[in-house]
Order: structure tokens, then C-alpha cells, then sequence
């Protein structure tokens, strides 16, 4: 699934990465209607700067960290996020993640086996089946 690499040279507490983290997967799954459980963020602490990217992914960044902070501090402006969007092959949970632009289809053949994972007692699945009842953009996908 996907991996977000947040390059950054303004050093950023645990809690201002758990904070961007979940902002960056909040919109990843609104865009591609995946539960969250499946988004990766890595944080790689840089001293060099990158062209801005990812108009939504500033703001996340700018919100995390706080606006007066971005504009008073030179070295806490976003510099890039890169999102690696080829995949040739991953497995996570124990299953075969889908190809490129055919999550929604490939979570709906999988629901089943996903819900049946829930249901003996597993945790991971547990909380992925109820994110997916509890969106608007699931209850939408899967009518």
C-alpha cells in the first residue's frame, strides 16, 4: 500500500509526526477510499530543501505545526512529499495489496475474508472493518 516519505528539516516532535501522519492518511483514504490501517508515513529528517508538492499535504504539514510557526521560522516551510505510486508487489496482513487505481474494487472482493479475520478476534481487522462502517465514502463504494 502506499508509503509517504515526509522529508523535512524542522525538527518535528512524536506528537507533531502522529498528528501529520494521521492528517496525510486521512487524505489519502478520502481519495482512494482505503481504510488507514494500510497508509505508511515515514519521516526522514533532511538539512536540504525540494520544490513544494502536494498543495493538501502543505496544509496538513502547516496545521500540524502551526501557521506562525511556518511563516516566522525559516526552516519549518514544507519542502516535499513524494509518493511513490508504482507498486509492483507488496503483501501486508497476509494479503496481496491491489494494483495501482483498483482499491476500491479490490477491497470489496476481499471485505468477506477481511470481515471473517475480524470476527476471529483479529484486532488489526477489527478496527479496519469498523472505520469502513463508520465512512460516508465506504458506505457510498460498497452499495
Amino acid at each position: 500500500m502506499p508509503m509517504y516519505e515526509v522529508q523535512h528539516s524542522y525538527p518535528l516532535t512524536e506528537d507533531q509526526r502522529a498528528d501529520l501522519a494521521q492528517r496525510i492518511t486521512a487524505i489519502h483514504t478520502k481519495m482512494f477510499i482505503v481504510p488507514a490501517v494500510f497508509v505508511n508515513v515515514r519521516f526522514i529528517p533532511s538539512s536540504g530543501h525540494r520544490p513544494l508538492h502536494g498543495r493538501q499535504v502543505e496544509s496538513a504539514w502547516g496545521a500540524c505545526v502551526g501557521e506562525d510557526t511556518v511563516q516566522n521560522d525559516p526552516k519549518a516551510h514544507f519542502t516535499a512529499a513524494i509518493v511513490h505510486g508504482s507498486m509492483t508487489a507488496a503483501y501486508e496482513q497476509g494479503f496481496m495489496a491491489p494494483e495501482a487505481g483498483k482499491d476500491a474494487e479490490w477491497m470489496r472482493s476481499m471485505l468477506p475474508k477481511f470481515q471473517a479475520s475480524a470476527d476471529a478476534g483479529d484486532v488489526f481487522f477489527q478496527d479496519m472493518i469498523a472505520e469502513m462502517r463508520g465512512r460516508e465514502d465506504f458506505k457510498v463504494a460498497f452499495r
